[in-house]
């Protein structure tokens, strides 16, 4: 509770340990470590939480599975294993090892068809966009209240957002994080969060 009372939202941001899969009734296994569980604790109740008090919420990556697991949803644990889905996986080199060059790794690598008169359609102005792909994990089921906002080609989930949800309450499947600077759609998304953060700072 004391830390709700500091903080203005939360950004969920990706990370290398996958949500725990007895969190929504799936078994583990050692395929699919690294997991987190002292983080999926804590993230999944403040995005309870934080949804609720209308508190703005923006997942990425990680965090978009995390918002998704909180309200029900599953998690498949190895997208590219699917039918017809491709490897969202980062890009490696032929011997295995993680690229060097980062402008490789979060290059734009998939559209995304957005859901028309979403809230990102209506954010960005657009109906489809670009986006880089660095995952293994992603939406199986989505859960309750999860609106999906964005699908790639292959059919993966890449945008949501919580329905009914008093404040804003959105994630992304993609690292928004990597350039927002120089990427006009993810420079876009971190300003909705910073306005709608700066809206509840003058409401409260």
């Amino acid at each position: 509770g004391a830390l709700l009372d500091v903080v203005d939202g939360i950004l969920l941001t990706g990370g290398r340990a996958n949500v725990h899969p007895t969190r929504f009734r799936k078994e583990a296994h050692p395929s699919h470590e690294p997991y987190d569980e002292r983080r999926d604790a804590v993230a999944l109740h403040l995005i309870e939480v934080c949804v609720a008090k209308g508190m703005p919420v923006f997942g990425v990556c990680r965090g978009l599975q995390e918002m998704n697991v909180a309200f029900g949803g599953s998690l498949h644990p190895e997208i590219r294993e699917l039918p017809g889905r491709m490897n969202h996986r980062m890009p490696r080199l032929e011997n295995g090892e993680l690229h060097p060059d980062p402008t490789v790794i979060f290059a734009d690598r998939h559209d995304v068809t957005l859901k028309p008169d979403g809230v990102f359609a209506r954010l960005l102005g657009k109906e489809q966009i670009r986006v880089n792909s660095l995952h293994g994990q992603g939406v199986l089921d989505p859960g309750a209240r999860v609106v999906i906002e964005g699908v790639a080609e292959d059919g993966t989930f890449e945008a949501i957002s919580i329905a009914e949800a008093p404040g804003s309450a959105i994630g992304v499947q993609w690292h928004a994080e990597y350039d927002p600077q120089s990427n006009p759609i993810n420079r876009r998304l971190f300003e909705a969060f910073g306005s709608a953060l700066a809206g509840r700072k003058g409401a409260s």
